[in-house]
């Protein structure tokens, strides 16, 4: 009940809250040079409905992508040769998805909870992780179920606060790692046995002080041996070296800050491109915390409220989620329905 109320406080004085960081409303918000100016934004699908919100995007071997939606129970598929966009999967007994992750070939852990877009209130005790098996259904040459998933559950976490990103750990040793964004913590849970335990906890990922959205951990990432994560409030991109039980053996480590960071993704060399929400941008962040802009911009309607990335294996196309800019308006009054966006580098 306390977690609640102070998540529906933030409701009131959100906008004030997200005044008070720095850079929010500026013009300057996005104070980075373009170090990509050859690329080529354009939407793939956009929702018809206002206050569609596209919260995590993740690619399929076969090249498409499934989303979830944070304003419905839902997992869309999208075709990223044609654009057109399907149901994957309604949950019942649920308000929203959150993070997903690949697990197996084709397989998905999806996390499930209720959240309110309105308020922004979740609801302690409702989350869970769920799977999406589509290599069962898709062993017929039937086309008609190639957006269709055997549905099953993975483990219940009425410990959590608000789970919200998801990575992958290794698909060896069975692991999602999730992100509780008021608790500060990342949790592990085995998605064969339902076993679950906090595994990584630190003060950078902790929600900053003095903010009345609790939203620390957001985002996070696996490569190399490395967590990556972002933490949204305290506006700061990290990572934390980890061991094959997902226990940390290494220094917390901020990589780059002074940003509202949201989703991400992360090349093999350790290049991230981050979603910044509220900012209305995408930006690039070397291992070596240099930041760029790739596209968009505090005023820009190019994509408003992006939430997530997700970047091709050849590193050449970068697909981008977005919430209409729910969150913060594009100049106070521009919003429009959720949708993927596609950057090209040209």
């Amino acid at each position: 009940m306390r977690l609640q109320a102070t998540w529906l406080g933030a409701l009131v004085v959100l906008p004030q809250a997200l005044a008070s960081l720095p850079m929010f409303y500026s013009e300057s918000a996005n104070p980075y040079r373009n170090d990509e100016p050859n690329v080529k934004v354009e939407t793939l699908y956009q929702f018809p409905e206002n206050e569609s919100w596209v919260d995590n995007i993740v690619l399929r071997p076969d090249g498409n992508l499934l989303l979830t939606r944070l304003d419905a129970p839902e997992v869309w598929l999208v075709d990223t040769t044609s654009g057109n966009a399907t149901l994957a999967h309604s949950f019942a007994n649920a308000t929203s998805c959150f993070g997903i992750a690949e697990i197996d070939d084709d397989v998905f852990a999806v996390v499930v909870g209720n959240f309110s877009t309105k308020t922004y209130a979740p609801t302690p005790g409702s989350f869970s992780v769920q799977k999406l098996d589509f290599k069962k259904i898709n062993a017929s040459s039937d086309e008609r179920v190639l957006s269709a998933a055997a549905v099953s559950h993975i483990a219940a976490l009425p410990e959590a606060q608000a789970l919200n990103g998801m990575t992958s750990f290794t698909k060896d040793s069975h692991l999602v790692l999730i992100a509780d964004s008021p608790k500060g913590a990342v949790w592990k849970v085995n998605t064969e046995t339902g076993e679950y335990a906090v595994a990584l906890n630190d003060t950078t990922m902790m929600p900053a002080k003095g903010q009345a959205l609790p939203l620390g951990i957001n985002g996070l990432k696996l490569v190399d041996g490395y967590v990556y994560y972002s933490s949204t409030t305290r506006m700061e991109f990290c990572r934390v070296k980890v061991n094959e039980e997902a226990k940390a053996v290494g220094d917390y480590e901020v990589i780059a800050s002074g940003f509202l960071p949201d989703n991400m993704d992360v090349a093999p060399d350790g290049t991230a491109y981050i979603a910044t929400d509220p900012q209305n941008s995408v930006v690039r962040v070397t291992p070596y915390g240099q930041i760029s802009l790739v596209a968009g911009g505090q005023l820009s309607t190019e994509m408003p409220g992006p939430t997530s990335c997700r970047l091709t294996e050849d590193r050449k196309t970068l697909y981008v989620g977005t919430s209409g800019g729910q969150v913060a308006p594009v100049a106070g009054t521009f919003m429009e329905p959720g949708k993927v966006v596609k950057i090209t580098m040209l």
